[in-house]
């Protein structure tokens, strides 16, 4: 399979992750009031590590320092986007942290040009700023101000941002399940640690909550990461958090389904302009010029 071949497969793959991490949005809020969030990311991790460790022995053998080093600063940048997550929820509202978090489709070019010193092209630009103001319609509801829950959910969205650059950065040469398990044994450490320090070890898992553990870790953490750490040697972190701005439709659609929550037109428009931006930023318009040559013809 050529590169290109494998870029656009990669594209579809982060497609279908957006999809799944847009499911995650409802499952947590429901679980929440049943099992405290420090505790809860230390399971989801913690059983993604073992879950990876017992599908991928033989990666176990050749891990290499170099691999235990970036991967270890690739996942300090997961475990900050998690910690600000379930942290600014406490203080903001879902819509207004969704909009926030989301905001790394803009962070992420910029970032790439102070990192490789290569300035995003007007596609990639004007393609994340609608996808942006895609994400606003999605989410806000009239109104906007900064709070400390917004300051902690735009501290997540520059995380994200950093873990986006920092796999584009360390993974070239690295095995990506390998790099996924360290991501994974670093981030789930640290929630442990603030799980002992702020919460319990005590718990109870009911099975509603055993349940939406299972989903998360499979279907949302173990499956996305694991594709998005592959998909990355083949498309840029650009592309990458552009694709992934799907997450927010896809958030609102299943909040209608397994929230009942009321899908308005604003939303509706939101959707579109996302979609909208992927376009650009993805195809940058080549099939409008095919078209130009064919009517010339």
């Amino acid at each position: 399979m050529d590169y290109k071949r494998k870029s656009i497969m990669s594209s579809i793959a982060l497609g279908l992750i957006a999809l799944l991490w847009g499911t995650s949005y409802a499952i947590i809020k429901d679980i929440l009031s049943d099992i405290r969030p420090f505790t809860l990311m230390s399971l989801r991790f913690g059983i993604s590590t073992i879950f990876l460790c017992v599908i991928f022995p033989k990666k176990l053998r050749n891990i290499r320092k170099k691999d235990i080093l970036h991967g270890s600063i690739i996942g300090i940048f997961l475990f900050l986007a998690f910690l600000n997550l379930v942290t600014g929820i406490f203080y903001t509202t879902a819509s207004k942290q969704s909009f926030l978090v989301g905001s790394y489709v803009l962070i992420v070019p910029f970032l790439g040009w102070i990192i490789y010193k290569k300035p995003p092209n007007i596609y990639s630009v004007f393609g994340a700023v609608l996808a942006v103001f895609g994400i606003g319609l999605l989410t806000l509801n009239g109104s906007f101000y900064i709070n400390k829950g917004d300051s902690i959910s735009i501290l997540c969205s520059l995380s994200f941002a950093c873990h986006m650059i920092a796999i584009e950065y360390f993974n070239k040469d690295s095995d990506p399940i390998v790099s996924t398990i360290i991501q994974f044994l670093v981030t789930s450490i640290l929630f442990i640690i603030l799980t002992g320090i702020f919460e319990s070890f005590t718990i109870y898992l009911s099975s509603k909550v055993l349940k939406s553990i299972a989903y998360l870790t499979i279907f949302t953490t173990v499956i996305p990461f694991v594709v998005q750490n592959i998909a990355q040697k083949y498309i840029s972190s650009t592309s990458t958090a552009l694709i992934l701005t799907l997450e927010s439709a896809f958030g609102g659609i299943f909040a209608v389904i397994l929230l009942n929550e009321i899908l308005s037109f604003q939303m509706l428009i939101g959707c579109v302009l996302i979609f909208t931006g992927i376009i650009i930023q993805t195809t940058r318009l080549a099939f409008l010029k095919k078209m130009k040559i064919s009517c010339k013809n």
